[in-house]
């Protein structure tokens, strides 16, 4: 796999300066190196929602990525990208990030690799506006197909939709588990200063091969099944045949957005469910609530963000239901009995970060807390400034409670000053302060140079 990211780096490298003569042909590309201060552990911050880039125990990170846009026609774009990262706290220090090729015309988006989910204006967000799905893991390898603009319905209403297919191809407890993905979205334009869009967000984590063996269904009836989250029928897992087949988890998302002479607002709610009750909103109000102003003429505070964080009902405590051969209640947010490696790529959880599945340095066992956090995002002149922190109360699990709960405080704050000619140079800050384990504190050194 090494071997091919490399090769497809060269090539692009190489084939692209050879012809970038040719105006069909755009060539892009950007390489980063950090590096921190000598400690035990980074901050929460300092690491998270990096896209696999930097682990807990990192100390350095390098980064390269190489993109080559290859027009047909005004109508027709292939585009091809490939990255790479090379950091410690990792089994393997040279890994991949991005591989992928796109197809692009005025209808549909088809993305055919593992790629880089875009973060949100600022990166501001706990979860980058996709609550299971934040961009704290490496890319996922699949296939992933879209719409490039809205389907307009009527001159106030029009729908967005995906539909993809990914493979987790890591070391996890049901090997080449897949995961399969859809969501909808409608849009209103309420009026010329205001927007609603509501969605729904589907997962399921489904086939696979167990520990002992067993192989799980993953042929075309096994996929009808999952996509519309039927149960397993006849197979022989009991939890399979009588539970939706596959782990399923969703999200209802709601976005409101009002535009001002002076700037924008943005209120939203985003949701998590992964069974019947959640989907029925017995958890609510479980998720995140964020309201997220961005100011037009003032440079001193470009964004400013608070989120509400909230995963403590879970639709309550684990209880059996009428006749005892299901449970209900104690929804375990991103664990699963079948596929025990839970909501995780590589280790990373790929949806909400700040659920821990399986313990760390900073935190038992978690995926019940309540939390706060702010981000602030701005200039001081030619200095760009990023600032965020959350204070969470961890309370562990139903199964597993933290008692007393668990406060932590995770502080983060990067500077930034653009050369124009010679590239980007970064200040990175972070500290941590918990309660019941020992804090962190961390300084680091980056450089970016972005290739047009």
């Amino acid at each position: 796999m090494i071997k091919k990211l490399i090769s497809a780096l060269l090539y692009i490298f190489i084939f692209t300066s050879s012809i970038t003569a040719q105006e069909r042909l755009n060539f892009s590309g950007s390489l980063g190196s950090i590096g921190f201060v000598p400690s035990d552990r980074l901050p929460f911050w300092s690491f998270t929602n990096s896209q696999g880039f930097l682990s807990e125990s990192s100390s350095y990170g390098v980064s390269a990525f190489a993109k080559a846009d290859y027009s047909i026609s005004g109508n027709h774009i292939f585009i091809l990208g490939a990255g790479a990262y090379i950091s410690d706290g990792f089994n393997d220090n040279l890994r991949r990030s991005n591989l992928y090729l796109e197809y692009k015309n005025k209808w549909i988006l088809v993305t055919a690799g593992a790629k880089q989910l875009t973060p949100e204006t600022y990166n501001l967000s706990t979860i980058n506006n996709n609550i299971l799905q934040t961009g704290n893991s490496r890319p996922l390898p699949g296939i992933i197909i879209s719409n490039t603009k809205p389907i307009k319905l009527s001159e106030k209403f029009s729908l967005d939709a995906e539909l993809a297919q990914y493979n987790l191809n890591d070391d996890r407890s049901t090997k080449n588990t897949q995961i399969h993905y859809k969501m909808i979205r409608a849009n209103w334009t309420i009026n010329e200063t205001s927007s609603l869009t509501v969605a729904l967000k589907h997962y399921a984590q489904w086939g696979g091969r167990l520990s002992d063996g067993t192989k799980l269904p993953s042929d075309l009836k096994a996929f009808g099944r999952v996509f519309i989250g039927a149960n397993g029928g006849d197979i022989d897992n009991p939890n399979e045949a009588i539970n939706a087949l596959g782990n399923h988890l969703g999200s209802y998302n709601l976005n409101y957005k009002k535009y001002f002479k002076n700037g924008s607002l943005a209120l939203y709610y985003q949701s998590l469910f992964e069974d019947r009750s959640g989907r029925e909103l017995n958890n609510f109000p479980d998720g995140i609530w964020g309201i997220n102003y961005l100011p037009k003429s003032n440079t001193l505070i470009k964004s400013i963000l608070y989120e509400y964080i909230q995963t403590v009902s879970q639709s309550g405590a684990p209880r059996p239901t009428e006749g005892g051969a299901q449970q209900s209640g104690g929804d375990n947010y991103f664990n699963n009995s079948i596929y025990r490696s839970g909501w995780t790529y590589e280790g990373a959880i790929i949806g909400l970060p700040l659920i821990n599945l399986f313990g760390n340095t900073t935190t038992p066992s978690n995926n019940r807390m309540i939390g706060h956090h702010l981000g602030i995002a701005g200039s001081l002149g030619k200095i760009d400034y990023t600032i965020k922190g959350s204070y969470i109360h961890n309370l562990g699990t139903y199964n597993t409670p933290i008692k007393p709960r668990q406060q932590a405080l995770y502080s983060y704050a990067t500077f930034s000053y653009d050369t124009n000619i010679l590239g980007i140079i970064n200040l990175f800050l972070g500290a941590d302060y918990i309660n019941d384990f020992s804090n962190a504190t961390s300084i680091g050194i980056g450089y970016k140079y972005n290739l047009e």
